[in-house]
């Protein structure tokens, strides 16, 4: 009975609509031309001023940079890329003496506690338990990046005792299945170490959360001393990436990176310059200027270590 009422009903309402005058279908239309031309504007719009904002931010410019993203957001209320933006370079006004480095998220993170095997020794110059390298301790905020296979830093103070295992898992948290599990060869220093997912893995999924854990076993027994979890999600934005195309100067995208409250790619950056101008000054004042924006002096001077090797590889 109901279908065949709304088939009448269609076909009443499609008679109606041919009946009437061509002025009247014309002005439809031009509605709709209209519609999609001021759609197209705003994007056009928006895609601009956040250009226009990274480009100011990336000149040290914020006051300007913040009138570019205001006008973004106003053509976008709610946007999150915008609203990021404003509250970090907001930051960078505040913060005199610092490059400027506010990602997104809460300071302070979940430490790793020395269990009951004493795993770690206790000393006043530097933190004595595990610290990962991120800006944000609540478990539900993910952590930004931009890369398929990214990278996680991990500060690991000196051991009471040999530290028989090292494990990371990346799991998907839609199938809560593994992306990447190793275990690693133990590291025989306090330093900062990582993790990079290998290019031979299964790639990270643009706008889906991951969930990882990394643990450390020092005790006979296999109970691990140390487990740690947080999130990472992939995204991609357009006015993100023609930024850092047009910057060529990998200091100058850290900063971009960080506007936008893409803490990985920010982070992996001024590490890799690190590693391979340890005593160049800019890049030592970049790098603990990202640490101290998210409250991590603790471990500014901490040194850093080549990544992980898995277990079962020479090295």
């Amino acid at each position: 009975m109901y279908p065949i009422k709304r088939k009448l009903w269609t076909g009443c309402l499609l008679a109606s609509f041919l009946c009437q005058p061509l002025e009247f279908v014309s002005q439809l239309k031009v509605l709709a031309v209209d519609q999609v031309v001021q759609i197209a504007q705003k994007t056009s719009d928006y895609n601009q001023y956040m250009r226009l904002g990274y480009t100011q931010t990336r000149r040290r410019n914020y006051k300007i940079a913040l009138g570019y993203f205001h006008q973004a957001l106003q053509l976008r209320p709610g946007d999150k890329y915008a609203t990021a933006a404003i509250r970090n370079v907001t930051s960078y006004q505040r913060r005199s003496g610092l490059i400027g480095f506010v990602p997104v998220g809460k300071p302070g993170r979940t430490q790793g506690a020395a269990s009951r095997g004493g795993c770690f020794l206790h000393t006043d110059s530097a933190p004595d338990s595990v610290v990962p390298l991120i800006p944000t301790s609540d478990e539900k905020e993910a952590q930004l990046t931009t890369a398929e296979h990214p990278t996680f830093f991990f500060y690991i103070p000196q051991t009471a005792q040999q530290i028989k295992k090292l494990q990371f898992v990346l799991q998907d948290d839609e199938t809560n299945q593994p992306l990447y599990e190793q275990s690693f060869k133990p590291v025989g220093q306090a330093g900062i170490v990582s993790v990079t997912i290998p290019a031979d893995q299964l790639s990270l999924k643009t706008s889906k959360k991951y969930t990882w854990n990394f643990s450390i076993i020092c005790n006979s027994y296999g109970d691990k001393d140390v487990d740690l979890q947080g999130k990472i999600e992939l995204l991609q934005d357009e006015n993100l990436a023609d930024q850092i195309q047009q910057t060529t100067q990998p200091l100058d995208q850290a900063v971009i990176y960080a506007t936008a409250g893409f803490w990985e790619n920010s982070l992996s950056i001024i590490a890799n310059l690190r590693r391979q101008r340890p005593n160049d000054p800019q890049v030592q004042k970049y790098w603990a200027d990202l640490l101290k924006s998210v409250e991590l002096e603790e471990v500014v001077n901490q040194p850093l270590l080549p990544s992980l090797v898995p277990l079962g590889t020479e090295k």
